[in-house]
């Protein structure tokens, strides 16, 4: 029997027995999950569907913008797609148990990668799908395709996410085989360097108010001239955009075209794929855990740069006061594995640095910087952009930090700290952490932005509760639904944080974290827009709202942050290990 059609048969049966066993335990949760999923098609189809009547307000160009769109969405997917392939690829290719184990039996080391690299694929696009998916919907309803256009689209979908799927794994494997760990953090960083580097020379905004005194055409040919990189013949988006489009126009034989063209270089890229993988795969990963210091012969290169070994750190966190040891040598272990894992740290500077760039280039925005309603609009925004990330990114690293001690539980809860002070230690130090970096993003953005004092410290403030908030739904949710496994299952827990998050708890822990984040931002918004009807921007009693606004901000933040923490520290106090 072919080794990856049996491993997926396995995979597959052991997620049915898992939802099977979430809905008999917990029938109202996976109810609750059930009618959010739903919430989300809904509303996401009446979201794309308004946007797409705006659209039709232009006349005689809602088919050139509406198609220009699908261009730029789908070549921002695509890139998304390739990078999140790489670093999901990286951890399941080279730091999973699983596949230390797979490659001890009498089985294929390229039977093991072509596994991993169809897991990764699922893993990393099923998001995607799930995203598109009310988009296509509003699209057909907007074009009036019949229902064959559905079909036809949710079988293009498949090679286009299996086309980044191979090159990420190609990339992977040929760096892990050619390249030192520690030079490969380096040429990481250097590049993203290079990068934010490049587009803060490069990118240039549009100068919003010149717009204003030019006609519409011109401004509208402005704007498409901008987006023509992503209307280039030789990209993977173009094929499927154009697919789409011609799809829906009735052109059949021009999307059977481009879905061909697609098909061919994704079968290609598989052919690629597995030959790479079948010369460079099982040698990459003996070298990847068996390889030593890396020495360039070049003294200034050589100095040791990895965390484990920076005396800094240590007396740092020694200095700060009010730490118990246990507590220092906890926060040092998560600083410590939260470096030598590129995975986690490659996805902080990817969704960090595009936030940060974003907010830098705020400063060559030419918009009416004296209307104060614009740039409080703005400034929600950025508020609801940092939140959103921070929001992400605490389901996807904090959520699974539980989980992944894995059999170092049973030594955490025996020893004097207790599995109650890793809890509590997971959430200051998750909090500390999302507050530094998103209360720098937003004071630079309120000063760049040149709004109030008071309003500064609105935003600043509820950023801070916000981390808080968020981190106490991440850690909370993720000490009362860890993936530990049952009976001999236990032995095999998951240590891939990407499985982890894609379960019922991680699934749980978004939902909960998107709702927080919603009603904070709603909260706000109201106190600070809806007393203009009656009070005017200059009003006294409109900042005492705004106060009580941040007041009722700051007790659902306590709250999102106390409940979640308050049942996971009784839970584990009475886990079995």
């Amino acid at each position: 029997m072919n080794v990856v059609w049996m491993l997926l048969r396995v995979h597959g049966r052991m997620a049915r027995r898992r939802v099977a066993a979430v809905r008999q335990e917990s029938r109202l949760m996976a109810g609750v999950i059930a009618v959010f999923v739903a919430g989300y098609w809904v509303g996401g189809y009446y979201g794309f569907r308004a946007g797409i009547d705006f659209l039709a307000k232009v006349p005689g160009l809602q088919a050139v913008l509406l198609d220009r769109l699908l261009y730029v969405f789908f070549g921002f997917l695509f890139v998304m797609l390739t990078f999140s392939n790489m670093i999901i690829g990286y951890a399941a290719l080279f730091q999973n148990d699983e596949t230390q184990w797979l490659l001890t039996l009498p089985v294929r080391a390229v039977d093991v990668f072509r596994w991993k690299v169809l897991e990764t694929g699922i893993l990393a696009s099923w998001a995607f799908l799930f995203l598109a998916g009310p988009l296509m919907l509003a699209y057909g309803v907007a074009r009036q395709v019949p229902v064959w256009f559905y079909l036809k689209v949710a079988v293009l979908f498949v090679p286009f996410v299996v086309l980044p799927a191979m090159l990420g794994a190609v990339v992977i494997v040929g760096a892990t085989r050619y390249l030192h760990r520690q030079v490969f953090k380096l040429v990481v960083l250097a590049l993203g360097g290079l990068m934010v580097a490049g587009a803060v020379v490069f990118v240039k905004p549009y100068d919003v108010a010149g717009m204003e005194q030019t006609q519409m055409v011109a401004v509208l040919n402005r704007l498409l001239h901008g987006s023509q990189v992503a209307v280039q013949p030789l990209l993977p988006s173009y094929w499927v955009a154009s697919s789409v489009i011609a799809w829906s126009a009735g052109w059949g034989s021009r999307g059977g075209f481009f879905f061909l063209v697609l098909l061919s270089n994704a079968l290609m890229a598989g052919l690629v794929c597995v030959t790479a993988g079948r010369r460079w795969f099982y040698d990459g990963w003996s070298r990847a855990h068996s390889r030593g210091e890396w020495r360039s012969g070049i003294p200034l290169l050589d100095r040791r740069v990895n965390l484990p070994r920076l005396a800094w750190l240590d007396r740092g966190i020694q200095a700060l006061p009010g730490l118990a040891p246990a507590t220092r040598a906890l926060v040092v272990k998560d600083l410590r594995m939260f470096w030598r894992d590129t995975a986690q740290w490659s996805q902080f500077v990817i969704f960090f640095g595009l936030l940060g760039l974003y907010v830098v280039n705020l400063r060559q925005v030419a918009y009416d910087r004296y209307d104060e309603a614009w740039r409080t609009f703005v400034a929600v925004l950025n508020l609801g952009a940092a939140s959103l990330t921070l929001a992400t990114l605490t389901t996807r690293f904090v959520f699974p930090q539980f989980s992944m001690e894995g059999r170092r539980l049973w030594l955490l809860g025996v020893a004097p700290c207790g599995l109650r002070r890793v809890l509590l230690e997971k959430l200051w130090l998750s909090s500390a952490g999302a507050v530094a970096i998103t209360l720098t993003l937003m004071v630079l953005s309120c000063r760049l932005l040149r709004l109030p004092g008071w309003q500064l410290w609105l935003f600043s403030g509820t950023v801070v509760l916000m981390s808080f908030g968020l981190s106490g739904i991440a850690v909370g949710i993720g000490a009362l639904f860890p993936n530990m496994g049952r009976g001999a299952a236990a032995l095999h827990r998951e240590d891939n944080p990407a499985k982890i998050v894609s379960g019922f708890g991680g699934t749980l822990c978004f939902v909960v974290s998107l709702c927080y984040l919603l009603g904070v931002i709603g909260i706000e918004v109201l106190a600070l827009y809806a007393p203009l009807h009656w009070l005017g921007w200059e009003a006294g009693l409109r900042l005492l709202l705004v106060v009580a606004g941040w007041l009722i901000v700051a007790g659902v933040s306590v709250l999102a942050t106390v409940v979640p923490m308050r049942l996971a520290l009784r839970r584990v106090e009475s886990l079995e290990i």
